[in-house]
């Protein structure tokens, strides 16, 4: 049940991306993690590298919580370079023995990218906030330096603290990021902030009684109020997956706007339901995901090096119905010329992606591995021009219309390699097997 190609932790329990950067050349991927696989705790931050973002060195833990301001936990958070150091920004999570919780943002330094000095508490808890203020975002605009932080309001209402620096170690709180009118359900986390050309994005982490999902705002930044003006309100799911949360953005040497992503979520009961906890280990990252602009829609697209894993590539002139095997459950789909016609993309008996060009919607179903039935999603969809689908033994990642929908999720279950594509007409699908 391991990914071949993507982050995984040896062993325990993984969530959020963390500290996301390209320092020196070097591609540096953190994320949350603990040693045993338990949800609830206090959380250490481990330390991937890679030169290619396909193979990754595990350098084990780089931030565990060893300080005071930071006892129960190094929490979420960003990374930056500047003038030659990579700067961590994380929250210190701190619990008295009634459980009562104290929050503190933090900062620690590199100049080699591999030993970090804790520079301490760096942001205090605001008055307007309970202590549910976490996941620093930093970036740079306008000659200085901000910050977003996640947090939860007085009044239990979800939203944004911004904060404005000139030199990384002393912050300034310039009040809240969001109208106050703004539905940010109980609590926004893991806020991430980017531009590609004239358009701007807000990229939060929605917690709201009825679930939590990474939602996608464009609207404006006012840096002179200290606002980010939403054009629509309602937003849009980065992501429409069963597994997706905690979305983390950074733009790379070569100008690229970089997505990773916990490709995990829900209750405590559904993740450690799932199968990979007796051996050990439970959730991954996704794969390395780009955003960029086609046709004037923000999309995400796999990263291009993933080309460079490909093996055994097939390509079918599909009409009817064909059954493929593939010798591994690490492979890559790519379906091309559907022609608005309808269709289906079995993988086993573990998902189908179902496309009714009558009624325009997409239906997946994933299998179900506590119980008999599948999770299905219905997704509103004029058209699909084209598909590929990144499989890695328990994973499932879909990208339809160059990634203007994208759907993740787990998928359990002994049948992986057969596919079975459906089609009244002729399609075009590629096949390749991915190298671990």
């Amino acid at each position: 049940m391991k990914p071949q190609y993507h982050i995984s932790p040896p062993k325990g329990f993984l969530n959020d991306p963390n500290g996301l950067a390209q320092f020196q050349g070097i591609y540096h991927v953190f994320y949350q993690w603990m040693p045993e696989v338990q949800p609830q705790g206090s959380k250490s931050w481990r330390h991937c590298v890679s030169e290619d973002l396909i193979h990754w060195k595990d350098l084990g833990c780089g931030l565990e919580p060893t300080e005071w301001y930071e006892k129960n936990g190094c929490y979420s958070g960003s990374g930056i370079t500047n003038e030659n150091k990579y700067y961590l920004f994380y929250t210190g999570n701190v619990k008295d023995e009634k459980e009562n919780r104290s929050t503190y943002q933090c900062l620690a330094v590199s100049e080699d990218g591999s030993s970090f000095k804790k520079e301490g508490p760096v942001v205090y808890l605001p008055d307007e906030y309970t202590p549910h203020f976490r996941d620093p975002k930093v970036w740079k605009a306008e000659g200085n330096w901000w910050m977003a932080v996640g947090a939860q309001t007085k009044e239990l209402c979800g939203n944004v603290a911004l904060l404005k620096s000139e030199d990384l170690y002393h912050w300034k709180y310039r009040g809240k990021l969001l109208d106050p009118k703004f539905d940010g359900g109980y609590m926004c986390e893991c806020p991430d902030y980017f531009q590609i050309g004239v358009h701007e994005y807000i990229v939060l982490s929605v917690q709201k009684t009825t679930g939590c999902r990474g939602v996608v705002f464009e609207g404006k930044m006012n840096y002179q109020i200290g606002s980010f003006d939403i054009i629509s309100q309602s937003g849009k799911l980065l992501d429409e997956g069963f597994d997706f949360y905690a979305p983390q953005s950074f733009q790379d040497e070569s100008g690229r706007r970089l997505l990773f992503a916990w490709l995990g979520a829900g209750e405590l009961d559904y993740q450690l339901s799932q199968p990979t906890v007796k051996e050990g280990w439970l959730h991954c990252l996704t794969i390395p995901r780009e955003l960029y602009m086609y046709d004037g829609k923000l999309c995400q697209r796999p990263v291009k090096e993933l080309e460079t894993i490909r093996r055994q590539e097939h390509t079918y002139e599909i009409s009817g119905e064909e059954k493929i095997k593939l010798a591994s459950a690490s492979m890559e789909l790519y379906c091309r010329n559907i022609s608005e016609q309808s269709m289906t993309i079995q993988v086993g008996e573990v998902l189908s992606i179902i496309f009714e060009k009558e009624k325009k919607k997409v239906i997946i179903r994933r299998k179900k591995w506590q119980q008999e039935g599948n999770d299905e999603k219905q997704i509103p969809m004029e058209r699909i021009d084209e598909v590929r689908v990144f499989v890695d033994q328990s994973t499932a990642e879909i990208f339809f219309n160059h990634g203007e929908t994208v759907f993740t999720c787990k998928i359990f279950g002994d049948n992986k390699t057969d596919l079975r594509i459906t089609t009244k007409e002729k399609v075009s699908l590629t096949t390749w097997l991915m190298e671990g």
